[in-house]
């Protein structure tokens, strides 16, 4: 009896120290200013894929960069999949129509007069702290060109340990295609802010390799 119920207490025990964070929450990104809004029915090709990778239990969201980004308002879409599989398929199709017509929406919209990547990458990282998984993406469909409003303060420090910041399809400028070293040194930056917020910054060069390199997460 006593043997028994000392095996029943370690497998406890085991059963506590394996569990923990498990999973996948991704937070999609997509600009919709004027330099960028022809670009947005990439995004949701990108959308897409994730859909098709996602597991029962994984979270992802959908937000618009705007002019001023730090808000939910700009929340396109948003789920926890259902641990039922058949439930998370219908919760797939759902933010599949969400984003489809999202993008016919911004196919009729002028741009938005400013680009608050800052204010968008801390809204997904306050939403991303509140998800328990063990992996967590920001993958961010822009040129990464910042172009704020009058008055607008994005001088912070982003919290963004543990998660990964891709950056897909990020189109170059007249000038930098001129001046390489000027595309060099934005990614630069932004690669310099992700890592001081204690994030990894990606730079997909293709959106071919971004299956690749989001299964290369640590």
């Amino acid at each position: 009896m006593r043997f028994r119920r000392a095996v029943i207490i370690l497998c406890l025990a085991l059963s506590g120290c394996a569990s923990g964070p498990r999973g996948r929450a991704v937070y999609v990104l997509v600009d919709t200013s004027g330099s960028y809004i022809r670009a947005v029915p990439k995004a949701a090709r990108i959308i897409r894929y994730l859909l098709g990778t996602l597991q029962p239990g994984d979270t992802i969201a959908v937000g618009r960069i705007t002019s001023l980004s730090f808000t939910n308002k700009d929340r396109v879409a948003a789920v926890t999949l259902s641990r039922r599989p058949a439930q998370a398929d219908a919760e797939k199709r759902a933010i599949a129509a969400k984003v489809s017509a999202f993008v016919k929406t911004m196919s009729h919209r002028p741009g938005t007069a400013y680009t608050d990547i800052s204010g968008a990458l801390l809204e997904a990282a306050r939403f991303l702290k509140g998800i328990p998984a063990a992996h967590k993406d920001i993958i961010v469909v822009s040129d990464m060109r910042q172009d704020l409003p009058p008055n607008a303060v994005r001088h912070f420090i982003l919290p963004l340990k543990g998660v990964e910041v891709f950056a897909v399809n990020v189109i170059k400028s007249r000038g930098e295609n001129l001046n390489p070293t000027r595309y060099m040194a934005r990614m630069h930056r932004w690669h310099a802010r992700v890592a001081q917020g204690g994030g990894r910054f990606v730079l997909v060069p293709q959106l071919s390799r971004l299956p690749a390199l989001m299964a290369q997460s640590p």
